[in-house]
């Protein structure tokens, strides 16, 4: 018991020692990463990222290699009692490393989070655990035996070392921004359609008054105006990847010209945990079930099952755009025309690149390519009254954007961005670059937008034009009021609900149609008093 100030002295102290130099070697291979996706990385742009990701990254990773540590540690006081004194430096610094190792495996394989460019494996992620060998060499010095005087010393450098990080960490985070005002309640009503819904995710509207919702589990179902449900038979749909929340049955669109030709279209995930995708079909609707299925686009296969985009939009030329997420995984995929990771693209009604798309006849380019450097676009919208393709995606620890997409424009992910890694590292030191387009909108911390509507129709004439952004983290709408093309205001419906919101449309009849998020989730009608 007397020896443990010392050993706790020492184990924080490894700790610290081991962020450092694990902060400074994630640094420096993200800047790599960047650089050969063309950026200007100066030697005082490195230093600056570096000192700024030991500020707040570092106290992440301090907590990590702590975790590391331990059992590591442990392991070897175990395995000294076998061996000579001599071992000892060689032994603390190995377990350190294969603990730190260990440490990152999990997070890359258990937890549901993205990693960062230094932690996907390979050799890059044994550099970062060669951090360890600092942290065991200097445990191995530090928790040699010492006298009373000494282990009062390790207290207070103990408490100094668990104290500096967190200190530091709260120091540096970024301020959030203020809260955005609600609409007045008073302005509108809500009415509940439908109730016990199982992870909706899109609803879209029939000429004949129904409404169609997909659920991720694989349902789609049809609603009647008086909020009856019944389930439409997908008999002939290709298997559908399901994951949790993450990935399944996705976006249900009806065709412009549905009247004529039945024709609804789905997204959904297809593949397997290791190699799955983003998956467009088309369909006829009978009563209640479909036939003549056919796949018309699958996109560019992903090791991961997040961030997949999903959303389709009707433009005016009859062509349609589907969007798709980086894969959550080498998010510098964004950047590569090659493949369809982090892109909007843009199809015919039978799934076919149209020619003049910006990178049909491009050599090596994916024809399908609209517009890419996009990180997860769960939003995407046509604007009535001057055709603009508008689009909200996720950011990572902020970052999340409107953009008006335009053909060939590149948006920047993962060069340009305010959002952070979930760990606090910085993604880029960029925010501004020639050559990208800049967004619309953006917003700190993340709200999580999941969906976009442009207000339309006779019921709310002075929301005519404003954006509905439905917000999973923001647990609210988000209304972006507008004056013409330029964003003049935010405020936000339903907050009061304090749920996940998923989707928003607007109807035919000019309501505003809500699905709440989740296991138990909800079709609300917002109309005016």
């Amino acid at each position: 018991m007397k020896e443990f100030p010392r050993q706790l002295a020492a184990l924080l102290a490894a700790a610290v020692a081991t962020a450092i130099v694990a902060s400074i070697i994630q640094t420096h291979i993200n800047l790599r990463e960047l650089a050969a996706l063309g950026a200007q990385v100066t030697a005082p742009l490195r230093a600056r990222v570096t000192l700024g990701d030991l500020a707040s990254f570092g106290p992440v990773m301090a907590g990590i290699a702590l975790a590391a540590l331990l059992p590591a540690f442990g392991i070897s006081h175990l395995v000294l009692r076998y061996l000579a004194p001599a071992w000892r430096r060689a032994v603390f610094a190995l377990t350190a490393v294969a603990g730190l190792w260990a440490a990152f495996w999990l997070m890359l394989n258990v937890i549901p989070m993205p990693a960062i460019a230094a932690t996907r494996g390979g050799a890059d992620q044994a550099v970062m655990s060669l951090a360890g060998v600092a942290g065991g060499l200097l445990y191995a010095a530090l928790s040699a035996p010492g006298g009373q005087a000494a282990q009062r010393r390790h207290g207070v450098t103990a408490a100094l070392l668990v104290a500096a990080p967190v200190a530091l960490f709260f120091i540096s985070a970024p301020a959030a921004d203020k809260a955005l005002a609600p609409v007045d309640p008073a302005s509108y009503q809500v009415r509940t359609l439908v109730t016990g819904l199982d992870r909706p995710w899109s609803v879209a509207f029939l000429p004949d008054g129904r409404l169609l919702v997909t659920e991720m589990g694989g349902r789609l179902l049809a609603v009647t105006p008086a909020g009856k449900v019944f389930a439409i038979a997908l008999d002939g749909l290709p298997p559908v990847f399901r994951q949790g929340g993450t990935v399944g049955l996705m976006d249900v669109a009806v065709d412009p010209d549905f009247a004529r030709n039945n024709w609804i279209y789905l997204t959904m995930g297809y593949g397997e945990a290791g190699a799955n995708g983003t998956r467009l079909v088309r369909a006829e609707l009978e009563r209640e079930s479909v036939k003549n299925v056919r796949v018309l686009f699958s996109s560019t296969p992903k090791p991961r099952a997040g961030n997949n985009g999903g959303r389709i939009a009707f433009l005016r030329d009859g062509t349609l755009a589907l969007t798709v997420g980086d894969g959550n995984w080498r998010r510098e995929e964004a950047q590569n025309p090659a493949n369809h990771l982090g892109t909007v693209v843009r199809l015919s009604r039978e799934g076919r690149p149209p020619a003049d798309n910006p990178f049909a006849g491009r050599p090596g380019a994916a024809p399908e390519v609209y517009s890419l450097g996009h990180r997860n676009p769960q939003g995407i919208a046509v604007d009535p009254v001057n055709g603009d393709l508008l689009l909200t995606e996720h950011g990572a620890r902020g970052g999340d954007e409107i953009n008006r997409i335009v053909a060939g424009g590149n948006y920047g992910w993962p060069l340009i961005t305010a959002g952070i890694d979930y760990p606090f590292a910085r993604v880029t030191p960029f925010r501004r670059l020639e050559g990208f387009i800049d967004p619309l909108l953006e917003w700190a911390p993340s709200i999580a937008p999941s969906g976009l509507a442009v207000v339309s129709g006779p019921l709310f004439p002075d929301w005519r034009g404003d954006l509905l952004v439905p917000a999973l983290r923001g647990r609210a709408v988000v209304r972006v009021q507008r004056d013409g093309r330029r964003i003049v205001g935010q405020q936000t419906l339903l907050a009061n609900l304090d749920q996940r919101i998923r989707d928003v449309k607007v109807g035919p009849d000019g309501a505003i149609y809500v699905l709440t998020d989740g296991a138990d989730a909800s079709l609300l009608r917002l109309s005016q008093p």
